[in-house]
């Protein structure tokens, strides 16, 4: 890996080296206190049967936020976050980025000059990936048994308003549900409905850089937050505990290429297709884990399983399926290794495929207007590992990489994006406890492939570039 991190990282501005390194030396000198246990936190339930919430980055370890309400235990929890932001190339999401543009492109400046967009530096601060969430616990066993509770969580990383007289709209977002569901607990039983993360990925990298969606998304890490049904059974064997999972779940596709998002105005799914949901069916998963202690901590590994079909004519679907595989792993004590691999097609509701799910040519004149000759599902691989090493309780260190390698030969004109990988590494520090700072670097390579006419055609436009950001983050 270190010959590849050579050959593609290229050299960053100086102005903006110079700017990171100030500003991360300022916050690094701050005085330390407190620490938390390292690891990335999961939403789950407590030795209690309580419902915990997750916090993105290093875990919240303060007493709760919390309170007793009637019935119920009333538990308030989030993060403020301020992202510092620095690249040496024009970045698809810019805020969170998916990837670089290929440096081929160029970007039209308001004095009508142009520059290639490798050659633009972008500088963003943002605190639109602040969450806040509330949680409730019911203080009485209820229902034969069962045991209820709920949580719901936002953060402000939705639509801008539209209006010409406000210059900065980009900072006034509107919030965005994340997270909503409620769940009944009964012994080694769980059902939980509402919306809540896919089954069949579990992880994401742990990053502060990327809150709104996960570190890796479009490049490794199946992601989304879908409305769902879901039991989970949990059983022990000794010391070892297993997990089974299994669900139905919204099926959104949402592929532009099939003309499945609707309008940025709309608000209702007026359309007769039902825009991202073309399926008679759910999407169905499951997934099976199994628990073991280790080297002081605890080993997992998970391997789950998607199904779905997408309508794509009167008489024709398009399968959605996946197989996936999830690991947490101590290597040595203070050294742990994560990651995720999988395997499928039309994966685009979950960012694989580089956000493609199928490939699709339009038909020639004087075929009808949205008539396809060819049409097929892209199929996928990819995923991401990390190493995490907690030098100390207040200072933890993170290094990874992750890919995401469509089939060449399933792609088409109009869907060119042949691969999406990227390696990074983070420092994470307590600075109270409260008060988390992190500096993240990452690489990106992003590359497409050139058609003549549908018959691939060699390499493509391609892009490179480094990302720097700084996260501040004050958890309650």
């Amino acid at each position: 890996m270190g010959r590849e991190v050579k050959k593609f990282v290229r050299p960053v501005v100086g102005k903006q080296v110079i700017a990171f390194l100030f500003i991360f030396a300022v916050f690094i000198s701050t005085p330390q206190h407190l620490a938390a246990q390292a690891g990335q936190s999961q939403t789950g339930s407590s030795q209690k049967g309580e419902l915990q919430p997750t916090y993105p980055g290093e875990p919240f370890n303060n007493p709760a936020v919390e309170t007793t309400v009637g019935p119920v235990k009333l538990r308030v929890y989030g993060t403020v976050l301020l992202n510092m932001s620095f690249s040496d190339t024009d970045q698809v999401g810019q805020d969170v980025p998916l990837w670089p543009f290929p440096s081929s492109v160029n970007v039209t400046l308001p004095d009508g000059t142009t520059k290639p967009a490798g050659q633009v530096h972008d500088t963003i601060f943002t605190a639109r990936q602040s969450t806040f969430g509330v949680v409730l616990n019911d203080t009485n066993t209820t229902f034969a048994g069962w045991t209820p509770s709920a949580q719901v969580e936002f953060d402000f990383f939705g639509t801008r308003p539209a209006d010409a007289d406000l210059p900065q709209d980009r900072v006034l977002n509107q919030p965005r549900l994340r997270l909503a569901f409620f769940q009944l607990q009964k012994g080694d039983f769980k059902i939980v409905a509402g919306q809540d993360k896919i089954i069949i990925s579990p992880l994401d990298p742990v990053s502060l850089s990327h809150v709104a969606i996960p570190l890796g998304y479009s490049a490794g890490d199946l992601f989304g937050w879908l409305p769902q049904v879901r039991l989970d059974i949990n059983h022990s064997f000794g010391k070892t505990g297993t997990l089974f999972q299994i669900g139905v779940l919204r099926p959104a596709f949402g592929d532009p290429r099939l003309g499945d998002e609707p309008a940025a105005s709309v608000a209702l799914d007026t359309a007769a297709s039902g825009f991202g949901e073309r399926a008679g069916q759910p999407f169905y998963q499951a997934r099976f884990a199994v628990s073991h202690p280790m080297l002081g901590s605890t080993a997992t590994i998970g391997a789950g399983v998607h199904y779905g079909k997408e309508i794509v004519g009167a008489t024709r679907d398009i399968s959605s399926w996946a197989f996936a595989v999830d690991f947490r792993v101590p290597i040595v004590p203070k050294v742990i290794l994560r990651g995720e691999g999988y395997l499928g097609s039309n994966l685009v509701p979950f960012g694989g495929g580089v956000i493609q799910g199928v490939a699709a040519v339009p038909a020639p004149a004087p075929a009808p207007a949205g008539s396809l000759t060819l049409i097929r599902p892209i199929g996928d691989g990819g995923g991401w590992a990390e190493l995490t090493f907690l030098a100390t309780r207040r200072n933890i260190f993170y290094a990874g990489a992750s890919t995401d390698d469509p089939k060449n030969r399933e792609l088409l004109p109009g869907t060119t994006r042949q691969k999406n990988s990227f390696v990074w590494a983070s420092y994470f520090r307590k600075l109270t406890s409260n008060v988390t700072l992190a500096a993240e670097w990452s690489n990106w390579q992003f590359h497409t492939i050139a058609f003549t006419g549908n018959t691939p055609a060699g390499r493509g436009a391609y892009g490179r570039g480094n990302v720097y950001n700084i996260a501040l983050a004050y958890q309650f």
